[in-house]
């Protein structure tokens, strides 16, 4: 059970280190000027195959891409910490879900490789989420104490 609960703790960590390492080249205040303006302009390309997401990009977030840069560096950033730190570890996972799904829907289209890493993600984040994998190794475990009341039992 101790080895099944370290590849648990390692596998959050892994998921985090890939959104931390994600979201490391938004910290450029060229990406967040006008780097992340270009790219989504890239992903709002005619040849973008979903429509409805495709509207979504042009009229909210190209309108509106200053808040955006700093909310996509903000949200992988926050995902990534609390994926190591394995502290609010359910909802870090339900964020990264939400946060793949719109990377797939955005840019799968230009390079699809990006559908299978992001939905590898997905099927990873899930894991994390359903197995409570932050009360291994993790802060979510110290802050519950490892009660069976506060906590879910497996």
């Amino acid at each position: 059970m101790n080895g099944n609960r370290a590849g648990l703790a390692a596998l959050r960590v892994l998921v985090g280190a890939v959104w931390l390492f994600q979201a490391w080249p938004q910290f450029q205040p060229s990406y967040l000027t006008s780097g992340f303006a270009r790219q989504i302009a890239a992903m709002a390309g005619p040849g973008n195959p979903w429509h409805f997401y495709l509207t979504f990009l042009r009229t909210v977030v190209l309108s509106h891409t200053s808040f955006f840069a700093y909310l996509t560096l903000i949200g992988d950033g926050a995902v990534g910490v609390c994926l190591i730190l394995g502290l609010l570890t359910s909802y870090a996972a339900a964020a990264a879900i939400l946060l793949n799904l719109n990377y797939a829907l955005a840019a799968g289209w230009m390079d699809r490789s990006l559908y299978s890493t992001n939905v590898l993600l997905i099927a990873l984040e899930i894991v994390v989420w359903t197995l409570a994998a932050g009360r291994f190794a993790g802060a979510d475990g110290a802050l519950t104490g490892g009660s069976p009341t506060r906590s879910r039992r497996y």
